[in-house]
């Protein structure tokens, strides 16, 4: 099972995306593999494509009617399977992030975010962990996690 952070799902959608083309090929060779999707990515995923509209960069702005198809398609994609739908009992993400917070807040860099993307991929039992974040993917190996940064 793998578990694909905010910065690996906006790259995949977003065509303007740095990463777009790294992130598209990786989930074309692992397409057959269960994606995991979260109530946590349906808040961060979708209010950051929401932000893109407001992106400082021309470049890498969107129109919100962009934003918003955007959105509706990764609705559809859950809808259609092509992601898996699974929540975890909060209560344990949250005591998760916490333990992880704990564990390895002093010596790394560990945003909230962060903490509840690692936290909640393990609660669900993931196997791998995708991200363009390098501070994400350090937590996430640390943290137990196979930890992918596409090429």
């Amino acid at each position: 099972m793998i578990y694909a952070d905010t910065s690996f799902l906006v790259a995949m959608r977003v065509r303007r995306d740095t990463f777009h083309q790294p992130a598209l090929d990786y989930y074309e060779r692992k397409q057959e593999e269960v994606w995991l999707w979260s109530p946590w990515h349906r808040v961060e995923v979708f209010n950051s494509v929401r932000q893109l509209v407001r992106h400082p960069e021309a470049k890498r702005r969107l129109r919100p009617a962009e934003a918003r198809a955007l959105i509706h398609r990764l609705e559809s994609d859950v809808r259609l399977g092509y992601f898996t739908h699974l929540e975890a009992d909060w209560r344990d993400v949250f005591r998760t992030a916490n333990e992880t917070s704990i564990a390895y807040g002093f010596g790394m860099a560990c945003r909230a975010p962060d903490l509840l993307h690692v936290a909640y991929a393990k609660e669900l039992a993931a196997e791998v962990f995708v991200s363009f974040d390098d501070d994400q993917l350090a937590l996430a190996q640390i943290s137990g996690l196979k930890a992918v940064r596409p090429r």
